[in-house]
């Protein structure tokens, strides 16, 4: 049997009693933790317990606990080896605790004090301790080790294990239990440090423990910058002579960063104190280095000055004072520093100092050596926060189940390592759905990596898709290109997120309806503010404004970039304009965070984070989404309207027509014949409203062209939002590439846009409030009487042959039209159409282009019916998208394609000709509309064409006519 087999019997674990100082609750509660922890698993186990808490006795009690065949103990310095070598060698803290009898025979201990270049030579040892630079095969000169030469690992330092040699030393001994203790579980590079967490002992406990006293952070203040290394030697010999007149046998450190500034210090200290310093550095030997511990312990030396050196691990209580010419940057570090002088084992010791200059440098987000810092308040919170983070980020990770189909590549993935960007899309559920390894994909996207976590609603995807590079046409070339996707549902309160590296709309419309089918709902712009909740000081360097204008060919979308844009956006602004996107930065608790939203219903942080950090964040950012409360930013950002989720429609829907993406991308239905399917794009059917037959609730909608009529209602309150009415049938579509849908479908993930009667503006339940009627003023220029009944034109026939001998209103147009000179008269009257009459001629340099759409009434004289108003209104509006040189040439050319001649006057090559003149066109819409009296027009109908004018000079159509009865 081994030393500890034989042994194991001989450790207690006494309790402090009279002279017999015994465990500690926290060394008791480490060792303890470690047997539960490997009397059932094998992965590495953590112990967190800081610097100064006795972790040198847990270390050596676990041996013995854990019955060791061979122990390794693995130190990060040379000293900090000497000093656990020379305690193990005796059992010296063990018996001076009372844990093990005084006359125990000691275990056989070699000191690894150069590179192992032959193990087998060793085996004679129970323990062995060394560093990774005397025992990693990764070093030159270090013998390769068996692997079951060890069946424990203890790693003081633990911090330091994802570094290439201290990994590749723990890799060598794959079936040893490894318990790794740091006063720090974390690393300011955030790799990895492998293991559970088995217990957690923070700066906090031990400061309430009264393991550590208190901190005392002396600034030095009110001295010029080049004066302040100076000043700083001045006080620390102050603070000493003071703490030495009062019995204590305390001791200076000197920390500073670099050597050349150490040899500096050096030289300050000795001009401008009396203090016995001695210079340690990296590049002293261990000699060296241990005759200055020893004559700081007997008091030969006031101090030393340490590039990076007594650090971690090192034990030598009566260092009480620290003067901080350069504070740590790195939180880790930081507190272990910070901890090593607040320990109060050790006789006539006082409280721990620190002495530096105010700075505004951070460790890690926290200012501890800004001015009126209290650090008996900071640290030890600061330290328990930390710890705790780390222990819920193991949470979180231990939470997933991966696939057990994974590739062997991808075998060993580690979570830890995912670094996804802080950018997701954002939907609103209505129902619980699965987040598993169920969900499908698009098809050219293979998964090869899953990873489900049914605590936290989460799973990660990783694709693989092979795609012909760019720069050949040759299919043996191929790029390689991995994806990443988080699927997450929070659901408190009903949200799912999708972070993804590939963030293309349709990939992540695609997989939202995997997972939820249509029950999915974008977020709207009022609900995406609350992200700025909590936020102070905010500052914009991106906003996007939108157009008020639904799909018009003018300027739809206006970025403002810069350093606080958000001051050059006044009222007009938001006259014109609704919220698009802001990207920003503002303060939360002190500490600095960007943060981006877009009408797209995306949400990001300009970084990447950890797998829980993102998790969490989602979380976060799922608290603000579900809140009541509005960001108020104070800012021109406000001016800009926002939509609104909406349960009840705040007016009657007169108008509604395809969302942008039916043009820009167009999808055609597919529309039975006797010789297979002919495809019809979206664009060429009507979408219209029945203004009185809506509801609080509900819209319904006529979607008719090319033989087909559809009957839909809209229910604003989802789920879905539409259904097939009056007996209609559902139809198929398809895109370019091959990709389907049914109708229903599409207008589910494209609501169409509808206007309400007071020209507020709604997508699915999104609505946001019409223009500022203060500036919709009417404009009575814009009344065009004439006296149709004199001009025997029939009011109640549009287009056709109308009765008694008159005119339709087509005839009366198209007579109009013709007594212009010169130009091109273009009839589309259909579904689909432009207008009912488009009117090109030449002006001049200037090319003008007026669309005409006209309307009959079913009553038999005029009058001031706002019904007779709302259809043709709503194909004025509509026309605008039409309203720039390129969009209406190709629309044309569209539209005289298989349909009979519709040119009146003119030909497709004088509409070329005439688009292409040097001056851009200038639009104007004119309605015909002889059911209107223009002299007893309703206060009704008034705001509505005021309205409808603002709505068409948002979109740069520079004339809106009425043409009425008198």
């Amino acid at each position: 049997m081994s030393y500890f087999e034989s042994n194991y019997s001989a450790l207690t674990y006494p309790l402090p009693s009279g002279p017999v100082p015994g465990f500690r609750d926290a060394q008791r509660g480490a060792l303890f933790a470690l047997g539960s922890h490997f009397s059932q698993r094998y992965d590495p186990a953590i112990v967190t317990m800081p610097t100064g808490s006795g972790k040198t006795a847990v270390l050596q009690a676990a041996a013995f606990l854990l019955r060791a065949r061979r122990a390794l103990v693995i130190t990060p310095s040379r000293l900090v080896r000497e000093q656990i070598y020379e305690d193990f060698r005796v059992l010296g803290v063990l018996k001076r605790l009372g844990a093990v009898p005084g006359d125990l025979a000691v275990p056989t201990v070699f000191n690894a004090n150069g590179k192992i270049a032959d193990w087998d030579a060793l085996r004679l040892n129970d323990v062995i301790i060394a560093t990774p630079n005397s025992a990693s095969p990764s070093v030159d000169g270090v013998a390769l080790p068996p692997p079951d030469f060890f069946d424990l690992v203890l790693v003081d330092e633990a911090h330091h294990s994802p570094a290439h040699t201290w990994t590749e030393l723990l890799k060598s001994f794959p079936d040893a239990r490894r318990a790794l203790f740091s006063a720090t579980p974390f690393r300011r590079d955030e790799m990895e440090i492998k293991g559970r967490f088995v217990f957690t002992y923070d700066l906090k406990r031990a400061y309430d423990d009264g393991v550590f006293g208190q901190i005392r952070y002396v600034p030095i203040e009110g001295v010029a910058p080049a004066e302040e290394d100076a000043a700083i030697a001045r006080a620390a010999e102050l603070q000493l002579r003071s703490d030495q007149a009062d019995g204590y046998l305390h001791r200076l450190m000197v920390r500073t960063d670099s050597k050349a500034r150490a040899k500096d210090l050096l030289g300050i200290y000795e001009r401008e104190t009396g203090l016995k310093l001695q210079l340690i550095t990296s590049e002293h030997s261990l000699t060296h280095v241990k005759r200055a511990i020893a004559l700081l312990r007997t008091g030969d030396l006031d101090g030393i000055i340490c590039v990076n050196m007594l650090g971690e691990g090192f034990d030598l209580p009566s260092l009480k004072i620290a003067a901080i010419h350069s504070p740590h940057k790195s939180l880790a570090v930081t507190l272990q520093f910070i901890g090593r002088f607040a320990r109060t084992a050790g006789d006539r010791l006082g409280q721990a100092t620190f002495i530096a200059a105010p700075s505004s440098i951070k460790v890690e987000a926290e200012k501890l050596y800004a001015q009126g810092a209290a650090w008996n308040e900071i640290v030890p919170n600061l330290s328990a926060t930390r710890v705790l983070k780390e222990e819920r980020a193991r949470e979180i990770l231990e939470s997933f189940s991966t696939d057990a189909y994974n590739p062997p590549d991808l075998d060993e993935l580690s979570l830890y390592g995912l670094m996804p960007y802080m950018h997701v899309k954002v939907w609103r559920l209505s129902d619980q759905v699965s987040i598993d390894e169920t969900i499908k994909f698009p098809a050219a996207m293979n998964v090869v990596y899953t990873a489900v976590s049914e605590d936290f609603v989460t799973a990660v995807f990783i694709t693989r898709e092979q795609a012909r590079v760019k720069w050949s046409e040759d299919d043996r070339l191929m790029d390689l290109r991995n994806h990443l996707f988080v699927i997450h549902h929070n659901r408190e309160h009903g949200f799912l997120f999708v972070c993804a590296s590939k963030r293309q709309d349709g990939t992540y419309q695609r997989l939202a309806e995997a997972i939820a089918g249509h029950a999915v709902r974008g977020l709207s712009t009022s609900t995406l503010d609350r992200v700025l909740l909590d936020l102070d000081n905010t500052k914009f360097f991106n906003i996007g404004m939108r157009s008020r204008t639904s799909n018009s060919a003018a300027e739809q979308y206006t970025i403002k970039a810069g350093g606080s844009v958000e001051r050059t956006i006044d009222r007009s602004h938001g006259q014109q304009y609704t919220r698009g996107h802001f990207f920003g930065r503002g303060t939360k608790e002190g500490v600095d965070i960007t943060i981006g939203a877009s009408s797209a219903s995306k949400v990001w942080q300009n970084s990447s984070a950890r797998l829980f950090d993102l998790i969490e964040w989602m979380d976060e950012m799922a608290d603000k989404l579900a809140s009541t409360r509005k960001a108020v930013t104070n800012s021109g950002l406000d001016l800009l309207s926002m939509a609104a989720e909406i349960e009840r429609l705040p007016a009657k829907v007169f108008f509604a027509d395809w969302d942008k993406d039916v043009y820009l991308k167009p999808w055609s239905v597919m529309i039975p014949g006797t010789h297979g399917f002919t495809a019809v794009p979206l664009s060429d059917f009507d979408i219209a409203v029945d203004h009185d037959g809506c509801t609080g609730h509900e819209v319904p909608i006529t979607i008719k062209g090319h033989g087909l009529v559809i009957d839909l209602t809209f229910d604003i309150r989802g789920a879905p939002y539409f259904r097939l009415r009056n007996g209609s049938h559902d139809v198929q579509m398809e895109r370019h590439g091959g990709v389907t849908c049914g109708l229903l479908d599409h207008l589910e993930a494209r609501p169409p846009i509808m206007l309400t009667v007071a020209m507020g503006h709604l997508v699915g339940n999104a609505y946001t409030e019409p223009h500022d009627l203060d500036h919709a003023a009417f404009d009575p220029a814009c009344i065009l009487p004439h006296d149709f009944r004199a001009l025997n034109v029939c009011i109640n026939t549009e287009v056709g042959q109308a009765h008694g001998g008159k005119r339709s209103i087509f005839e009366f147009v198209q007579d109009h039209l013709g007594h212009e000179p010169g130009g091109v008269i273009f009839c589309d009257h259909g579904a689909g159409e432009i207008a009912d009459f488009i009117s090109i001629r030449e002006n001049g340099e200037e090319t003008l282009v007026d669309m005409i759409h006209c309307k009959s009434t079913k009553e038999r004289t005029a009058g001031a019916r706002v019904a007779d108003a709302y259809e043709v209104v709503g194909q004025a509006i509509k026309s605008v998208r039409w309203c720039e040189r390129e969009r209406i040439k190709c629309r044309i050319e569209h539209r005289r394609q298989g349909a009979a001649e519709r040119f009146i006057r003119g030909t497709f090559g004088d509409v070329e000709r005439m688009l292409r003149r040097p001056h851009p066109p200038r639009f104007t819409i004119t309605i015909v509309q002889p059911g209107f009296a223009g002299a007893a027009l309703s206060q009704e109908l008034r705001q509505l064409f005021a309205s409808a004018h603002l709505h068409l000079r948002s979109a740069d159509v520079e004339g809106f006519r009425v043409m009425t009865s008198p």
